[in-house]
């Protein structure tokens, strides 16, 4: 399983396929920049202040997946937060923990393992969740959003104390539209991504979550932040907070969901919708769709090709659903920054879409049948990396424990 089918995603090797323009964001000032972009960028690990220790610190890394549109723009932006998933690559005799052969992954002895080091489970290589993500990213690059996928593992994990996961999220989200900003006036930080300055526009944000990153998306703090104009949330592990957003949202779930359950975050909706906060509250439900296989880095399926509840002839073909998601994130963020009158998501087949609008005399959501979309394999995204500080250098000394995993 050294392929990139193996993985069951579609890829498209090294660059976009077309998926057509209707209803993009249209290009602000005139002139056009022919070529969209992917790129991964990593900078030196620092940390933020979120945990119950003395010092309150937990190391992070600073990595991103950031997808420029077409277009002089400037581009609102939209954050891409994952989910929890193990950090750290297994052991061979964990081999069996879920994790994709062909994981995006870099090495971090500090929280993994270092070379030569013996901790049971505990592997070199530290994830690249967010990388997992990256067809989500271009799917919102499509529809001329500049897009990025972030690094959100230290917003849960107990490396140095009780983590705070709602600090985290947010400093980390605040982190990387500091540094999209800084971008965006020709401040580089050490990084080679051509083309940028001028182009983004971070006072328009919309944020996209799977898993814990959809549970912070629903919540309060991520639902008042300013210049917010649209939320999607994809199978949330949610928190016990109420949203109080007054943007649209949209919930994503899967009906094969073997760790949120097929009705993570509908309650959540059906309480939205009734606070009367927002006109767009809409649920829907993918048939087919795991957990798991929404994200490149993890194994879609157990063995026999069941996932949850559903045995393999009832589950859809996770790069189907991967895009099936993909597409409707992209397309619900891009007709709710234009305040749209009406939701015309699509629908591609396979992972067949149902849902509605949960808020009463709020805009319709219709589905359209959608034809299927490639994308960039994560491996092959090219990479830059600088030395360069967004956060605090982490303090010599300080206590870390390796695999500190919560129990989520």
């Amino acid at each position: 399983m050294s392929t990139a089918a193996a993985v069951g995603v579609t890829f498209a090797a090294g660059g976009f396929q077309a998926s057509g323009s209707e209803g993009a964001v249209s290009d602000r000032g005139g002139g056009t920049h022919d070529k969209a972009s992917l790129t991964r960028y990593r900078l030196a690990p620092g940390v933020i202040k979120n945990t119950s220790s003395e010092s309150g610190l937990n190391p992070t890394q600073v990595h991103g997946v950031l997808g420029m549109p077409k277009g002089k723009g400037p581009h609102p932006v939209v954050v891409v937060l994952h989910g929890m998933h193990p950090n750290c690559a297994p052991t061979p005799d964990r081999a069996d923990d879920g994790v994709a052969p062909r994981a995006v992954k870099t090495t971090w002895p500090l929280v993994c393992a270092a070379e030569g080091e013996e901790k049971p489970g505990l592997g070199q290589g530290y994830l690249r969740h967010n990388a997992g993500l990256s067809h989500v990213v271009q799917a919102l690059t499509r529809k001329g959003f500049a897009a990025v996928s972030i690094d959100v593992v230290s917003a849960e994990y107990w490396w140095s104390g009780e983590a705070n996961p709602t600090k985290g999220y947010t400093q980390l989200i605040d982190a990387h539209l500091k540094l999209l900003s800084d971008l965006n006036k020709g401040i580089d930080h050490g990084l080679d991504i051509k083309g940028v300055k001028g182009r983004i526009d971070t006072s328009r944000v919309g944020l996209v979550g799977h898993s814990r990153g959809g549970g912070y998306v629903l919540g309060k703090t991520a639902g008042q932040r300013t210049g917010l104009f649209g939320a999607v949330a994809i199978e949330p592990a949610e928190e016990a907070e109420k949203p109080p957003h007054r943007v649209p949202v949209l919930n994503i779930r899967g009906a094969c969901d073997e760790d949120t359950g097929p009705t993570a975050g509908l309650g959540t909706m059906k309480d939205l919708a009734r606070s009367g906060s927002t006109k767009v509250a809409a649920d829907v439900r993918l048939a087919g769709t795991g957990h798991a296989m929404l994200n490149t880095n993890l194994e879609p399926t157990r063995k026999n090709g069941s996932v949850g509840d559903c045995r393999a002839s009832k589950v859809a073909e996770p790069d189907a659903a991967r895009d099936q998601v993909a597409q409707l994130t992209a397309a619900f963020m891009d007709q709710a920054v234009h305040k749209a009158t009406a939701y015309r998501l699509p629908a591609v087949a396979g992972p067949t879409p149902t849902g509605r609008n949960l808020r009463q005399a709020g805009p319709a959501l219709t589905f359209r049948p959608a034809g299927r979309h490639t994308y960039t394999d994560p491996q092959r995204i090219p990479e830059t990396g600088s030395r360069q500080r967004l956060l605090p250098k982490v303090p010599a000394g300080l206590p870390i424990d390796k695999g500190g995993q919560p129990d989520l």
